[in-house]
C-alpha cells in the first residue's frame, strides 16, 4: 500500500541524489502518471516542500505566508529543517525560499487510518514574488465525473523515476461507493476522504504527496494515498479540503 505520495516518493528521491528529497511516510506514493510537463506559470500556487534538503512533498500557497500539505508528510513536527519553495518549475531551481515558522496537524491526525490528513506550515517569510500566486478554497460538492486538476513532481510510473519539472494532468471524481469497493480488500476508506483518477492511466504517485486537487481553480483536496499509482481499479484517494477547512482555517489564525 502507499500514503499514496510521500513516503515511498521521499525513499526513491533520497536515491536520486538528494535532489528528489526525502519524505516521513512509509507507505506513499506521489507522482503524476499519465499527465505532461508544464510550467509553475500554468499553476502558480504549487510549491515544493524540503526536509534535511531533500524534497519530500508538494504543497499549495493559501496565503501569502500559510502552505497547505499532507500530515502524512511529517513525521516530525518540528519545522527546524523544513524550507518551502515557491516560483520554481524544476526541481533544480532557487525558486522564492521561505523557512517554515510553525508546523501544524490536526488533533484528529491518525497515521494508521489517514484519518484528517492535512497539515498547515506557517512560514516565516511571506512569498511575495509575481511568480507565486495564492489558491482559494473550493466549497461545492465532489460529484462523481467533476474533473481535478492535480500536479507534482512524483513519479511519472509507480516504478520510475521522480520528475525534475513539475507535471500536471486532469482526473474525475470517482464515485465513492464504488471507490470503497474497489479497495475494500486493502484500505478503508474514511469520512474525510474522496477518490479521484482513471485507473491504469492517470493519478498521483510517489512524491506528489501533499499537493493540491484543484476543482473549477480551486483547492478541493489533498493528494493523500493510493494502492500503487494509476493501478487498474484503484483510483487515488484524497482528503477532502471542506472536511478539513476548520482546522485550515483555525491553523492560519495562529
Amino acid at each position: 500500500m502507499y500514503l499514496k505520495k510521500f513516503a515511498f516518493s521521499i525513499l526513491i528521491l533520497g536515491l536520486w541524489n538528494r535532489v528528489t528529497a526525502s519524505n516521513d511516510t512509509s507507505a506513499a506514493e506521489t507522482r503524476i502518471v499519465g499527465g505532461q510537463v508544464t510550467t509553475i506559470s500554468n499553476v502558480p500556487y504549487m510549491v515544493q516542500v524540503w526536509k534535511n534538503g531533500s524534497f519530500a512533498c508538494g504543497g499549495a500557497l493559501v496565503a501569502k505566508n500559510f502552505v497547505l500539505c499532507a500530515a502524512h508528510c511529517f513525521r516530525e513536527l518540528d519545522p527546524a529543517n523544513v524550507v518551502v519553495v515557491a516560483g520554481a518549475t524544476n526541481l533544480m531551481e532557487t525558486g522564492v525560499r521561505s523557512k517554515v515558522q510553525k508546523l501544524l496537524l490536526p488533533a484528529a491526525w491518525n497515521p494508521t487510518t489517514m484519518y484528517m490528513d492535512a497539515a498547515v506550515l506557517k512560514l516565516a517569510t511571506p512569498i511575495t514574488t509575481a511568480a507565486a500566486k495564492t489558491v482559494g478554497f473550493y466549497r461545492g460538492k465532489l460529484n462523481p465525473g467533476l474533473e481535478v486538476r492535480i500536479s507534482g513532481w512524483g513519479r511519472v510510473t509507480e516504478d520510475g523515476k521522480m520528475s525534475r519539472q513539475i507535471r500536471t494532468t486532469r482526473v474525475p471524481v470517482v464515485n465513492r461507493d464504488q471507490c470503497v469497493k474497489q479497495y475494500q480488500d486493502v484500505f478503508t476508506l474514511q469520512n474525510t476522504m474522496f477518490c479521484a483518477g482513471v485507473p491504469g492511466s492517470k493519478d498521483a504517485c510517489l512524491g506528489d504527496s501533499g499537493g493540491p486537487a484543484i476543482c473549477k481553480g480551486k483547492v478541493c483536496g489533498i493528494v493523500s494515498y493510493g494502492n500503487g499509482c494509476a493501478r487498474v481499479g484503484f483510483p487515488g484517494i484524497y482528503t477532502i479540503l471542506n472536511r478539513a477547512l476548520p482546522f485550515i482555517k483555525n491553523a492560519m489564525k495562529r
